[in-house]
C-alpha cells in the first residue's frame, strides 16, 4: 500500500491541511520528521489516516467506553449524549463540519480515495452532531462504497491489514515495548498480548476450560436428574387401578340420578313458562278488541272516506286561492310600474332640456374656430416649431457649459506642465543610481569566475561520495562481524535442541509401553466391576420383588422391618471398587506423564525447527552481509576483504576529512563573495523598482498634460458646432410663426413663448374635438327621443289612466333612458295580459265549486279546507295504522288459542313427581350430584396421571442413563485431558505456551535491527518464560536483565522490538510508510546518528519511508524534510511541509 495525499479539515486542532506524499519534499526523501509543540496536533495526522481507512483511531481505543453529558457545550451547542470513545469527539469545537480524506494505492495496485466525514444538523454550529459518513471510492472503476461492512472488507483486501494490525505494523509504539521491558513477570503476558495481537490464544485456553467445565457440570446434572426420577411399586399400581374402578361405578350411578332430576326440573320450568305465556296472550287479545270498538277508530275511518270523496273540490279550492293571490300581485305590480312611468317621463323632459344645452355649446365652438382660422397653418406646424425652438435653447445651454470647462482647463495647464518636468528629472536620477549598482555586480561576478566555483564544488562532491562509500564499507564490515557471530550461536543452539528432541523421543517409547500396560489392567478390572455391579443390581431388584415389609425372612425366620437400600447392596462391590480406583489412578498418572512428554517433545521439536530456520536465516544474512561488504569495500579504491581492511578504511577516512576541510575553506570564500553579489543584486532589484515607479509617474504626468490639451481643443470645436446649429434651426422655424412681434417675446422669455404657442395650439385642437363630439351627441339624443315617444304611446294604449298620474317631483338625468322605456313597455304589456287571464280562471273555478256544494250539502268550504290540511302521505299512514290494528287483533286471537293448546299438550307429558319435589329441591339435588361427579372424575384423572407419569419415568430412566454414560465418556475421553494440559479459567496456560514461540520470533526480528543500531547487545529469552535477557558483548557475552538498561539503550532495544514486530506482522504485505512516535530525546548524539542511519537504510532494504514524531532539536537539524505543525491560536493549528536545506 502506498500513501499519496492526505487532506484534513477541522479535525482536533488542525483547521485545514493537505499533505502530499507523492509531490513536493515528501516525494524526494525516505525519512521525514513530524514536529511541533506539545498539543499542536502531530498525532492528529495519524488519527486522520486511521479515520479515513478504518473509521477508528488508536487514541479513542484508550478512552473509557462510557457517555458524558455535554453540559458546558464544549462539543455541541445542544445537550447531547456522546460516547467518550466516539471518533466524532475529534471534530474541532465551534465548527459545523469536519472530514479527512486519504488518497492511496492498495497492495492490489488499485487507486482508492477513502473519506471520513461528520457534520452538524443543517451545517450550523448550533446543530446536533450527525452520524459519520464513511465512503470508499475505487478510482479505477469509479465505484463508491457507502456501507461500513463493505468498506471494511474492501479496505482489508486493499491494505491487507486489519485496524489492529495496521496500528501495530505502521504506527510503531516503541513506548509500549519500553513498558514491556521494564514490567514485572506477572505483567509481561498482558503487555505482549496487546503488542502482538495474540489474545486469541487466551480465548482458546479459556474456551477449552469453559467447555470442559460445562461438560463436567452437564454430567453431574445428569446424575442428579437420574436420582430425582421416582418409579411406583407393583402394589401401588394395583391399589391405584382398584380405586379407579370403584370411583367409575360411583360416577356412573350419580350420572343416572342426575338425568332423572334434570327431566323433572325441566318439565316444571316449561309448565310455568307456558301458563305465563297464555295469560299474556289473553290480555293482548282483549286490548286489541277494545281499540277496534273505540270512537277514535271510527272517526279516523270517516276522515279517510271524506278525504277520498273530495279530491276534485280540494284541487279547485286550492287553485282558486292561488289565482286570487296572483291577481293581488298583478295590481301591486301595476302600481309600481305606474310610479316608474312618472319617473321616466320626468327623465324624458330632462333629456329635452339637455339637448337644448348641447346645441348652444355647439354654436359657441363653431364661432371660436371661425375667429382663429387665419392661424391654422401655424397650429398645424406647431410641433415642428416647438421642437426647433427647444433644440436651439438646449444648444445655447451647452455652449455656456463648454465655456465654463474651458476657463477651468486653462487655469490647470501651467500646473500640469511643471508637474511633468519634475517627474522627468526624478526618473533621470534613479536610472543613474541603477547603472552604478549594475557596474559593481559585474565587477564581483568577474572575481567569482576567476575562483572556478564549479570545479571546487565538483571536487567536494567527490570527497563526500568517497566519505559515504568509506562509511558504508565500515558499516558493512561491522554488520558482517555481527552476522557471523549470530550464525555460530544459531548453529550451537540448533545442535543442543536436536539432542533434546532425540532424548524426548527415546523417553516417549518407554512411557508409551508403561501406559499401554496400565491401560490394559484398568480396562480389565473395569469390565469385571461393571459385570459385578449389573449382577448385584439384578439381585437387589429380584429380592425386592419377592419380599415386602412385614414378611418373614426365609433365611432367619424373623419378621422383615425394612428393606435394604441401594447403598447397602453396593457395599458388596467395595473391594473391587477400591482396586478399580487404584488402577485408574495409575493409568491416569501414566497418561499424564505420556502427555507431558508428548507436549515437551512437540515443544522441543518446534523449537528445533525454529532453530533450523533461524540458522538458515542467519546463514542467508551472513552471505548477504559478506556480499554487501565486498561490494562496499570494492567501491573504496578496490580494497578487498582481509584482517586489515578496517584499519585501511579508517586511514582513508581520516585523509578524506583533512582534504575536505581545506576545500571547505575555499568554498567559504566563494560563499562570502556570492553573498556580496546577492546583497548587491537585492539593492539593484530595489533600485530598479524605484526606477520603474519613477518612469510610471512620469508617463502618468505626461498623459494627464496631453489629455488636458486635447480637452481644450475639443470644447472649442463643440462650441462652434452648437452656434451653427442654432442659426440653422432659427432660419427653418421663423417663416411658420404668424404672430406679430414674436421676436421680442422670444428674446425676453423663450420658455414663456414656447408655453404660449403650446397652449394656443392645444386650445384650437380641443375646440375642433368638442365640435365633433357635440354633433355626434345631439344626433344620438334625437334618435333616443324618437324611441321614447313610440314606447310611451304603446303604454298609454294599455293603461290610459296613467296619463293623469301626478308628474315627478323633479326632472333628472336617467342612465340608459331609452332602454328603461323599452323595459317598462314590455312589463306593462305582460301585466295587462296576466290580469285578463287570471280573471277568466277565477270565474271558471268559482262556478265548479258552487256546483259541488249543491251536490254535497254536508260539505262546505270550511270542511274542505280542513281536509286539504291532510297530505296524501298522512292519509296513507293513517289507513296503514288502522289496517295494522285489525291484523294485530287477529294475530293476538290466534296466539291465545295456540298457547292454550300447548298447555294442555304439556300436561299430558307430565312425569312422576313427588309432592315434596319442586324447582328448589330439584336444583339442590342436581348441584349435589354434579359436585360428586366432578370430584370423582378429578380423582380418576389424578390416578391415571400417576400411572402415565410412571410409564414415562421408566422410559426416561433408560434414556437418561444412556445419556449419562455418554456424557461421562465424552468428559473423560477429550475434555478432561485437554483441559489439564491447556485449559484454565483465564486461558493463561495456552497463552504462555503460544507466546513463548511468538516472543522467540519477535526477538529474532528485533536482533536483525538491533545489530545495526549497536554491536554491544543481543536479545534472548529464558526457556519457558517471557523474561528477556540481553547478551552484553562488552562484558564478555554475559546475560543481564533488560531493566538495567539506560534510557537511551532502552530506547534502542524498544525501537528494535517495534521494527521487528512490524516485519513479523507484515509477512509479504507492503505498506510504504512507517510512523514512529516520540522517544528520541533519551539518545546521545552518537546513538542518534546510528538510529538515523538505520532508519534511512529501511528505504533501501524494503522501500519504506519513515516518519518520526518528535520534539528533539537534533532531529530537526538532521532531518531536512519536515511536516511542521504550528499553533495559530489556542484552538487552531496549521500544517506546512518544508525542506529546511
Amino acid at each position: 500500500m502506498k500513501l499519496q495525499k492526505l487532506t484534513i479539515k477541522n479535525l482536533a486542532s488542525i483547521e485545514d491541511a493537505v499533505i502530499d506524499f507523492e509531490n513536493g519534499p515528501l516525494s524526494e526523501e525516505s525519512l521525514f520528521l513530524i514536529c511541533g509543540e506539545t498539543g499542536a496536533g502531530k498525532t492528529t495526522i495519524l488519527d486522520a489516516i486511521c479515520l479515513a481507512l478504518y473509521n477508528e483511531t488508536p487514541r479513542m481505543d484508550h478512552a473509557e467506553n462510557e457517555k458524558y453529558k455535554d453540559l458546558n457545550q464544549t462539543f455541541s451547542a445542544k445537550k447531547e449524549d456522546v460516547a467518550i470513545n466516539d471518533s466524532r469527539q475529534l471534530m474541532r469545537r465551534n465548527t459545523s463540519e469536519a472530514w479527512t480524506e486519504l488518497e492511496f494505492t492498495g497492495s492490489n495496485e488499485t487507486p482508492y480515495t477513502a473519506r471520513w466525514y461528520v457534520a452538524r444538523a443543517h451545517r450550523k454550529i448550533s446543530g446536533a452532531v450527525q452520524d459519520v459518513r464513511w465512503t470508499l471510492e475505487n478510482k479505477k472503476s469509479g465505484a463508491q462504497l457507502n456501507k461500513k461492512n463493505e468498506i471494511k472488507a474492501e479496505i482489508q483486501a486493499a491494505v491487507g491489514l486489519t485496524f489492529e494490525q495496521f496500528c501495530r505494523t505502521t504506527m510503531l509504539a516503541q513506548g509500549d515495548f519500553t513498558k514491556f521491558l521494564q514490567s514485572k513477570e506477572s505483567e509481561k503476558s498482558d503487555i505482549l498480548e496487546k503488542l502482538t495481537g495474540t489474545s486469541i490464544y487466551s480465548e482458546i485456553g479459556a474456551e477449552i476450560y469453559a467447555a470442559t467445565k460445562e461438560r463436567r457440570t452437564e454430567y453431574e446434572n445428569q446424575n442428579r436428574k437420574l436420582e430425582g426420577i421416582h418409579i411406583l411399586a407393583e402394589e401401588e399400581i394395583s391399589t391405584i387401578k382398584e380405586a379407579i374402578a370403584t370411583q367409575n361405578a360411583g360416577v356412573k350411578e350419580a350420572y343416572e340420578q342426575k338425568t332423572i332430576a334434570l327431566a323433572k326440573r325441566d318439565w316444571l320450568k316449561k309448565y310455568s313458562e307456558l301458563l305465563l305465556t297464555r295469560e299474556q296472550q289473553k290480555k293482548m287479545w282483549e286490548g286489541k278488541q277494545a281499540q277496534l270498538q273505540s270512537d277514535e277508530f271510527k272517526q279516523k275511518e270517516l276522515l279517510i272516506k271524506e278525504w277520498n270523496a273530495t279530491a276534485d273540490a280540494r284541487n279547485w279550492l286550492s287553485t282558486l286561492k292561488q289565482q286570487q293571490q296572483q291577481q293581488q300581485q298583478n295590481h301591486a305590480q301595476a302600481g309600481m310600474l305606474r310610479a316608474s312611468f312618472a319617473l321616466l317621463d320626468g327623465g324624458s323632459k330632462w333629456l329635452c332640456g339637455f339637448l337644448e344645452e348641447q346645441e348652444d355649446k355647439l354654436h359657441r365652438a363653431e364661432k371660436y374656430l371661425q375667429e382663429h382660422s387665419p392661424l391654422l397653418p401655424m397650429f398645424e406646424q406647431s410641433q415642428s416649431i416647438i421642437t426647433g425652438l427647444k433644440s436651439a435653447l438646449d444648444a445655447q445651454t451647452r455652449i455656456d457649459t463648454y465655456n465654463a470647462h474651458l476657463e477651468r482647463l486653462a487655469a490647470q495647464q501651467p500646473v500640469k506642465v511643471k508637474e511633468r518636468t519634475d517627474k522627468e528629472a526624478a526618473l533621470t536620477r534613479k536610472e543613474q543610481e541603477n547603472h552604478t549598482l549594475q557596474n559593481e555586480i559585474n565587477l564581483r561576478n568577474k572575481q567569482l569566475e576567476t575562483m572556478d566555483r564549479p570545479a571546487l564544488q565538483d571536487k567536494k562532491n567527490k570527497l563526500d561520495a568517497g566519505r559515504e562509500n568509506l562509511l558504508q564499507a565500515l558499516s558493512a564490515l561491522s554488520l558482517l562481524a555481527e552476522t557471523e557471530r549470530t550464525l555460530n550461536e544459531a548453529k550451537e543452539n540448533e545442535k543442543a535442541l536436536n539432542a533434546k528432541v532425540e532424548a524426548c523421543q527415546k523417553q516417549y517409547v518407554l512411557l508409551q509401553t508403561a501406559f499401554d500396560s496400565k491401560k490394559t489392567s484398568y480396562d480389565d478390572i473395569r469390565t469385571l466391576y461393571d459385570k459385578q455391579k449389573e449382577a448385584v443390581e439384578e439381585w437387589a431388584k429380584e429380592a425386592r420383588s419377592r419380599l415386602a415389609v412385614g414378611d418373614t425372612c426365609p433365611v432367619c425366620g424373623q419378621e422383615i422391618k425394612s428393606l435394604c437400600k441401594d447403598e447397602d447392596f453396593q457395599s458388596v462391590l467395595a473391594p473391587i471398587r477400591t482396586s478399580l480406583e487404584t488402577k485408574e489412578k495409575e493409568y491416569k498418572e501414566a497418561e499424564q506423564a505420556l502427555n507431558n512428554n508428548r507436549t515437551e517433545s512437540k515443544t522441543y521439536g518446534t523449537l528445533a525447527e525454529n532453530a533450523r530456520q533461524s540458522t538458515a536465516r542467519a546463514l542467508r544474512s551472513y552471505n548477504l552481509a559478506r556480499t554487501d561488504a565486498q561490494a562496499k569495500c570494492a567501491q573504496c579504491n578496490g580494497i578487498g576483504l582481509s584482517t586489515t581492511t578496517g584499519e585501511t578504511l579508517k586511514k582513508l577516512l581520516e585523509e578524506n576529512k583533512l582534504e575536505a576541510d581545506k576545500l571547505n575553506e575555499k568554498l567559504t570564500e566563494v560563499q562570502k563573495l556570492s553573498a556580496q553579489i546577492i546583497a548587491l543584486q537585492r539593492q539593484k532589484d530595489e533600485c530598479q523598482k524605484h526606477v520603474d515607479a519613477a518612469r510610471q509617474a512620469f508617463n502618468s504626468a505626461d498623459r494627464v498634460l496631453n489629455e488636458l490639451k486635447n480637452s481644450i481643443v475639443n470644447y472649442k470645436s463643440l462650441t462652434a458646432n452648437e452656434k451653427e446649429n442654432i442659426r440653422a434651426t432659427m432660419d427653418r422655424v421663423t417663416p411658420h410663426i404668424l404672430w406679430e412681434g414674436w421676436n421680442t417675446e422670444w428674446k425676453n422669455s423663450p420658455l414663456s413663448f414656447i408655453d404660449r404657442l403650446t397652449q394656443a395650439t392645444r386650445n384650437y385642437r380641443l375646440a375642433q374635438e368638442k365640435q365633433r363630439e357635440l354633433k355626434s351627441a345631439i344626433a344620438l339624443i334625437h334618435k333616443e327621443l324618437e324611441g321614447i315617444n313610440i314606447n310611451k304611446e304603446s303604454i298609454d294604449a294599455a293603461f290610459p289612466d296613467w296619463r293623469n298620474a301626478p308628474a315627478a317631483t323633479q326632472e333628472m338625468e336617467i342612465k340608459d333612458l331609452g332602454i328603461a322605456w323599452n323595459n317598462l313597455n314590455t312589463q306593462a304589456s305582460g301585466l295587462k295580459q296576466s290580469i285578463s287571464s287570471t280573471a277568466d280562471q277565477m270565474a271558471r273555478l268559482q262556478k265548479d265549486l258552487t256546483g259541488f256544494y249543491a251536490a254535497n250539502p254536508t260539505l262546505d268550504e270550511e270542511r274542505i279546507t280542513v281536509l286539504s290540511a291532510w297530505s296524501g302521505s298522512r292519509i296513507e299512514a293513517l289507513r296503514a295504522s288502522l289496517q295494522t290494528l285489525k291484523e294485530e287483533e287477529v294475530a293476538a286471537s290466534t296466539s291465545f288459542h295456540l298457547a292454550t293448546g300447548q298447555v294442555e299438550e304439556h300436561i299430558n307429558r307430565k312425569p312422576e313427581i313427588e309432592e315434596n319435589e319442586n324447582l328448589e329441591t330439584l336444583d339442590a339435588l342436581i348441584a349435589n350430584l354434579e359436585e360428586k361427579i366432578t370430584a370423582g372424575n378429578q380423582s380418576i384423572g389424578q390416578q391415571k396421571l400417576r400411572l402415565e407419569e410412571n410409564t414415562r419415568n421408566i422410559d426416561r430412566i433408560k434414556e437418561e442413563k444412556e445419556r449419562a454414560d455418554r456424557l461421562r465418556e465424552e468428559y473423560l475421553k477429550d475434555g478432561d485431558r485437554l483441559c489439564r494440559h491447556f485449559g484454565d479459567e483465564r486461558g493463561k496456560n495456552f497463552r504462555n505456551i503460544a507466546q513463548s514461540f511468538v516472543l522467540k520470533e519477535l526477538l529474532a526480528g528485533a536482533n536483525f535491527y538491533l545489530q545495526r543500531l549497536t554491536d554491544r547487545y543481543e536479545l534472548e529469552c529464558q526457556a519457558g518464560s517471557l523474561t528477556i535477557l540481553l547478551r552484553d558483548f562488552h562484558q564478555g557475552g554475559s546475560a543481564r536483565p533488560a531493566c538495567t538498561l539506560s534510557g537511551g539503550e532502552s530506547f534502542l532495544v524498544s525501537l528494535s522490538l517495534a521494527l521487528g514486530l512490524s516485519s513479523l506482522s507484515r509477512q509479504s504485505l507492503s505498506v510504504d510508510t512507517l510512523f514512529i512516535d516520540e522517544g528520541f530525546g533519551t539518545l546521545s548524539s552518537d546513538y542518534l546518528n546510528t538510529v538515523m542511519d538505520t532508519l534511512e537504510k529501511l528505504h533501501q532494504m524494503g522501500g519504506k519511508k519513515v516518519g518520526i514524531i518528535s520534539h528533539v532539536e537534533g532531529l530537526k537539524e538532521r532531518i531536512k524534510t519536515q511536516i511542521q505543525v504550528r499553533r495559530i491560536d489556542s484552538s487552531r493549528s496549521e500544517i506546512e511541509v518544508v525542506n529546511t536545506l
